[in-house]
């Protein structure tokens, strides 16, 4: 692999490693890099930008501000273009840190403690794996903030505590806000599973220690036509997480993942195909699958009698 790396921060201990993945960004990492370099700590940091090889301006962007700090920006730039998966190797392969925090060139933290209040809460407490806190949703193309829809998991509290159980039930963070210990980050899964995903990683964390999630917003996750999972498809996004939870399940033999499995199906054949996809329902055989799978998964037979005579009530509707 033919990568540059543009600068090196000072020697020195370093407590966390900042992971910052970027591809065609070049409009919103100087707001993602300099949420990090607010960081108010008292400890040292580093920040890991690799860039795969962007065609955009990401480049100009990067360098410009590793220059005016080296002591924090370690910048590796790939001579050409390795994708998600082995970039994201190649960024924990370079980390220095006991612990590891992540943002991708497109997201941005609000909150200049956010590495010392989840670094402090670690260092006190061992048992937990990983911490994390809520974000923002900022809807780029409409120019539209909202909360992130999870109050609900709260009630008010000031944190709530999330294991390998609720792992299959709700999950309170996107990637951008946790920090986890490094040496609790086993990258052999990058190779055992399929399309690598943070959730694996995230599923065998669990496996070592519980979660924390803050009830504070501390960044501003972007949805946008260029994002690694945002810009997906409705259907290619329900089919991407029932895919990433089958893989959990075929690997770990964990059958809690059906859990989730089968709330990912019905929103595929209740919201997406019944009511967006199909003009017609009852001529479309991608339907008909999912609602077999569905059944074999659940041995549900109401369920799924329901669902096909869904598909009768849908094709007359629309006719």
């Amino acid at each position: 692999m033919n990568t540059q790396e543009v600068k090196s921060v000072s020697p020195g201990i370093t407590e966390i490693s900042v992971i910052m993945l970027t591809y065609n960004h070049a409009d919103y990492l100087k707001q993602a890099i300099e949420g990090i370099l607010a960081q108010k700590t008292d400890f040292n940091i580093e920040l890991i930008i690799c860039n795969d090889h962007s065609p955009d301006h990401s480049d100009d962007v990067i360098n410009e501000l590793a220059k005016a700090y080296p002591d924090i920006i370690r910048y590796f730039k790939h001579e050409k273009n390795i994708g998600f998966v082995e970039n994201q190797r190649f960024a924990f392969s370079k980390v220095r840190g006991n612990y590891i925090a992540y943002c991708e060139g497109d997201d941005y933290w609000t909150d200049e403690n956010k590495l010392q209040f989840q670094f402090d809460f670690l260092e006190k407490n061992p048992e937990y794996s990983m911490v994390t806190a809520r974000n923002l949703l900022l809807y780029q193309n409409d120019h539209k903030i909202t909360n992130d829809g999870k109050e609900y998991m709260f009630h008010g509290k000031e944190y709530i505590d999330y294991t390998l159980d609720t792992f299959f039930r709700q999950r309170p963070t996107q990637t951008f806000t946790y920090l986890i210990r490094k040496k609790w980050l086993d990258e052999k899964w990058i190779d055992i599973y399929p399309d690598y995903r943070d959730l694996y990683y995230f599923y065998h964390l669990l496996e070592l220690g519980r979660g924390r999630c803050y009830n504070k917003v501390i960044g501003v996750y972007r949805l946008h036509d260029g994002g690694v999972f945002s810009s997906l498809e409705n259907e290619h996004k329900y089919l991407t997480s029932i895919g990433i939870f089958t893989n959990i399940k075929n690997v770990n033999n964990d059958g809690r993942a059906d859990e989730q499995i089968l709330k990912d199906m019905d929103q595929l054949i209740n919201i997406y195909y019944y009511k967006k996809e199909f003009k017609i329902p009852v001529i479309n055989k991608k339907l008909y699958s999912a609602i077999y799978n569905r059944f074999l998964i659940s041995k549900n037979l109401k369920t799924c009698l329901v669902q096909l005579l869904k598909i009768v009530k849908y094709s007359i509707h629309r006719t």
